[in-house]
């Protein structure tokens, strides 16, 4: 029987934990106020100043962890990341942060603070390429003032974008479909709110599907507007267990051409609106039959509505 070097059974041991202790390092990036982007991030006593700088070190699929209040900076997302700033750090940002990925990839925010109101930026978040964009537990305040803009504006056709528990005011959109496209793109809101925009969810002359859920839009222009302009830029909003009080309008729907153009309402709130209700065009805003709509100032009566399944 042969027998194995112990030396050899070290060895090919020291150079697995070596490789597995390596590996664990690369996977995180550390960022703070204190940091240098010209040390090593991966180092959390080292760890970058600025979000771009982390970005560039953090290697695809990894997590760039904050560690204290600071001002971080715009960036532009290439590639699967996480950036995580945990309960009670202020990740301040006051320029754009771009992600441009592919249809394969996935990026996540979670807990910025965001305000464009600083520098002027039109859009907090530009979700520019494919993939999945997943925006949670953050404040995007303060963007596209005075011209086009939305705390997040999503401007890729077959994206999907995710935004859980955040809070979206003072912005000419809060978030805003904007792909143009006849390609299909998907967003989920769930938990947030959405206060004091020109527009809180804008869905605009791009094929979409959009889901909202459990949130409330309050002292926004529109609560939320649908438009398309064409038959093949179907635009579908459906909304869940929502409160839309004390905006301009709760709910528009329109459309010009042969566009399409509708928002169906379960279990909702409509109140205190100066219009509960606008369609133009073909625009169509419909009722499972379980909402509660009262005390608009007008149009408070739904085009139409469809069976709960």
């Amino acid at each position: 029987m042969r027998r194995v070097s112990l030396h050899l059974v070290f060895g090919i041991v020291f150079c697995l934990f070596v490789a597995a202790n390596a590996s664990a390092q690369v996977a995180r990036v550390f960022l703070a106020g204190t940091g240098d982007d010209a040390g090593d991030c991966t180092n959390q006593a080292t760890p970058c100043r600025s979000l771009q700088g982390a970005v560039t070190q953090c290697p695809i699929n990894g997590e760039i962890i904050i560690l204290d209040n600071g001002g971080y900076g715009g960036a532009t997302i290439a590639k699967s990341l996480t950036v995580n700033a945990s309960a009670g750090i202020v990740a301040f940002i006051a320029r754009t942060i771009t992600v441009n990925i592919a249809s394969t990839n996935k990026v996540v925010l979670r807990g910025l603070s965001m305000n464009g109101v600083v520098f002027g930026d039109a859009n907090g978040i530009a979700f520019t390429g494919g993939g999945t964009l997943v925006v949670e537990n953050s404040v995007i305040a303060g963007f596209g003032l005075g011209g086009s803009g939305a705390g997040i504006r999503q401007l890729a056709p077959g994206s999907n974008l995710i935004v859980n528990n955040c809070e979206l005011r003072n912005n000419t959109a809060g978030v805003w479909n904007d792909t143009g496209s006849d390609t299909n793109s998907d967003a989920v809101v769930e938990n947030s709110r959405f206060e004091s925009n020109a527009d809180g969810f804008d869905a605009n002359d791009g094929a979409a599907n959009v889901s909202i859920r459990n949130s409330v839009f309050t002292n926004n222009g529109n609560a939320m507007d649908a438009f398309s302009s064409l038959q093949t830029r179907l635009v579908l909003i459906v909304v869940d267990t929502c409160t839309m009080a004390h905006n301009s309008t709760g709910t528009a729907a329109g459309t010009s051409g042969a566009g399409s153009a509708t928002i169906r309402v379960t279990n909702s709130t409509i109140y205190h609106n100066g219009t509960g209700m606008f369609r133009q065009g073909s625009g169509a805003i419909e009722s499972y039959g379980n909402n509660r709509v009262l005390a608009n100032s007008n149009s408070s009566t739904f085009s139409g509505t469809v069976s709960l399944q």
